[in-house]
Order: C-alpha cells, then sequence, then structure tokens
C-alpha cells in the first residue's frame, strides 16, 4: 500500500513540476511577445544597433522588474534559476554597450533621448 502512495505521490509531484514548466514557458512567450512587438515598434527610426539594444534593454527591465521568489520550495527555486538565466542573457553586457552606443550617437539627438531613459549601471560590480 505505501508503494501505490510513494507512486502516486511521485506522479503527483511530477504532473506539478511540469504544469509550473509550462506556466513559465507561457508566461515567458507571453512576456516576450509583448516586449518585442512594442520594442518593434518603438525602435523601427532608430540604427540597427540601437533597435537590438532597446529591444533587449526592454526584455532585461522585464526581467529586472520581477518579484523575487524568496521560499524554499522547488518552484520558488525553479522560479528563482528562471529568472537568474533570464538576467544573465539579456542584461549582462549592457552597461558598456549603452556607454558604447551613446558614445557613437552622441550627435544623434533622437537617439541620445532614448537612451536616455536608460538607467546607466544595472549590472552589479564584482
Amino acid at each position: 500500500m505505501m508503494l501505490v502512495l510513494r507512486e502516486a505521490a511521485r506522479q503527483a509531484l511530477q504532473r506539478r513540476q511540469g504544469t509550473v514548466r509550462w506556466y513559465m514557458r507561457k508566461q515567458l512567450i507571453a512576456a516576450l511577445s509583448v516586449l518585442l512587438s512594442g520594442a518593434a515598434l518603438a525602435t523601427e527610426n532608430y540604427p540597427q544597433d540601437v533597435a537590438g539594444y532597446i529591444a533587449r534593454r526592454e526584455i532585461c527591465d522585464h526581467f529586472r522588474s520581477e518579484p523575487w521568489p524568496e521560499g524554499g520550495s522547488s518552484e520558488e527555486r525553479e522560479r528563482r534559476d528562471f529568472i537568474a538565466a533570464q538576467l544573465h542573457q539579456y542584461c549582462k553586457g549592457s552597461d558598456q554597450a549603452l556607454r558604447e552606443l551613446k558614445a557613437r550617437y552622441g550627435d544623434n539627438r533622437m537617439v541620445m533621448d532614448r537612451l536616455e531613459k536608460y538607467e546607466a549601471e544595472i549590472e552589479v560590480k564584482q
């Protein structure tokens, strides 16, 4: 009897973890769709390197604003790992890229007005 209960509990846990992963993927796809469609509209008049930075930075800022799960459950640990991976993917190198774009387009008022909206120092200094 205990073996049957253990197996049922294991299967329930796997279904729950699969549901959490599915939900996180669905949430990411929805967020990226909204961000990228808005970023695409917002960046169509900028040089390609600036437009790429804007799109990446919008996603970075989205994940920077995500609440950080503080509990010890497997779902909370998985969510923290997911957010950390997204921050690494979209935010790493952002400070340097922003400095370079500002230096390159310092005489372009339209580009500078857009770039000035971003916080200059978001990466953790080691």
